[in-house]
């Protein structure tokens, strides 16, 4: 009679009781899966690494410090965890940062709670699983450095931005609204989206998140860390 296989170990770092209790129950649901650790906060994830889970699921916005301190930690660890980021987009500098750490795979809350499951078979079969709209910030970096060679070979990025497109721009990334950014300006909302469009036309980009992401790049924007 054969043995049984395995079943892979999962751990759960994020502060969100019910997200927690949500993806903990859809791993339970796979047959192949099974939790070994829920936790809250870095501490405790880290107090999780000595379990030698097989994946790790981690948020990065932890009440004590960030998950990619953790993702960091983990590279360290005989056998080597694979760590999958489960959190709110929040700029591109983060995501580039995760996968720098060593993170697997990038996964958006507001997905479904199955597709951890999903993405955990995935990374443990060598592949890399990464939300769309995080995919389309990888692609922007890559056009970033590509324009910055092309920089250091004598050619331009394109026309800078105006000062009023730069706040406008530094704005959105706060996550202010058309209307919000309109008032701070002292500009109407229609005014807002000319200047938007400008930027867009500027950058080579057509979404919020590719302007901010070559504009933090471009060192034309900063973001609180």
């Amino acid at each position: 009679m054969q043995a049984a296989t395995p079943r892979v170990r999962v751990a759960i770092v994020e502060d969100d009781p019910i997200l927690r209790a949500d993806i903990a129950r859809a791993v339970s649901l796979a047959a192949d899966l099974r939790v070994v650790g829920e936790v809250q906060t870095l501490a405790e994830g880290r107090a999780l690494l000595a379990a030698d889970p097989d994946v790790l699921l981690i948020d990065l916005a932890l009440p004590d410090g960030s998950g990619i301190d953790l993702i960091r930690e983990a590279q360290w660890r005989t056998p080597r965890p694979k760590c999958i980021v489960i959190t709110i987009f929040g700029d591109a500098a983060t995501v580039v940062r995760a996968i720098e750490a060593g993170a697997d795979g990038y996964l958006l809350k507001g997905s479904e709670p199955a597709e951890a499951a999903a993405a955990i078979r995935s990374v443990l079969e060598g592949g890399a699983p990464i939300s769309p709209a995080v995919a389309s910030h990888i692609l922007a970096r890559a056009r970033v450095s590509m324009r910055s060679t092309e920089r250091d070979a004598g050619d331009t990025l394109g026309p800078a931005l105006s000062e009023k497109e730069i706040g406008i721009l530094t704005d959105l990334a706060k996550g202010f609204r058309y209307k919000e950014v309109a008032r701070i300006h002292g500009i109407s909302p229609l005014t807002v989206g000319g200047h938007v469009k400008s930027i867009y036309r500027k950058l080579a980009v057509n979404s919020r998140s590719e302007a901010v992401f070559e504009a933090v790049q471009a060192g034309l924007i900063q973001l609180r860390e």
